[in-house]
């Protein structure tokens, strides 16, 4: 028997309007003096390349070369630091109750991102949710690589980052919900009874307009 009802909830753009974790983490380094000119530089060359090799979605879902050769644990460190500000703050009032109401209600609140899983954590515990899905990095003899690894949670291989993490048989589906903004979340936004638009896209606001949907923003 289905047991558990989820509310399956999208970070950059969604939680955080018009940003993204990842994004606001890169500037946050690069104002702390983290990533001098030379690594910049070293970034935007291969970023480049790896746009023109695998195309700009892939590679955001790849290259975090700005971060390459520093300790595992300084990643950890810098997160940390870009923590001291009060995250839950950068989420709008009005998701904050609903996340609440929710879990309120029984729900588990599971926060699922393309941004780094290290990110992803730390929004999972300002907002109080109980599981975090992002994107793990490449770790070779303790030190960053440069590489992100494993599945890159963005349009339909959200739901397979998902399903790694929580078997699908046994959730409720009819009585989950998800909260999304970009219209390639669609396949989250659609497996669920409850789909809500958050700060949606023109094209998701056509769509849940036409389905009836709950917007927000």
């Amino acid at each position: 028997m289905n047991s558990q009802r989820l509310a399956i909830i999208d970070l950059d753009g969604t939680l955080l309007k018009g940003t993204s974790a990842e994004r606001s983490f890169f500037f946050f380094l690069i104002f702390r003096a983290k990533i001098g000119p030379v690594r910049l530089l070293g970034f935007a060359l291969t970023f480049l390349k790896d746009i023109l090799r695998m195309g700009f979605r892939r590679a955001v879902g790849t290259n975090i070369s700005y971060l390459r050769g520093e300790p595992a644990a300084r990643l950890q460190t810098w997160a940390d630091k870009y923590a001291e500000r009060s995250l839950a703050e950068a989420v709008a009032p009005v998701l904050r109750s609903k996340l609440a109401a929710l879990k309120a209600e029984g729900y588990r609140l599971i926060l699922l991102s393309g941004s780094l899983h290290v990110l992803v954590e730390l929004f999972k515990d300002a907002i109080g949710a109980d599981l975090a899905i992002g994107q793990q990095v490449e770790v070779v003899g303790g030190k960053l690589t440069g590489r992100k690894a494993g599945i890159y949670p963005f349009g339909a291989e959200k739901l397979d980052a998902l399903f790694a993490a929580i078997d699908p048989g046994e959730i409720d589906w009819p009585d989950s919900w998800a909260l999304a903004d970009r219209l390639w979340d669609l396949p989250v936004l659609e497996r669920v009874g409850h789909p809500v638009a958050v700060h949606p896209d023109a094209g998701l606001r056509r769509h849940a307009q036409r389905k009836g949907w709950e917007i927000i923003g």
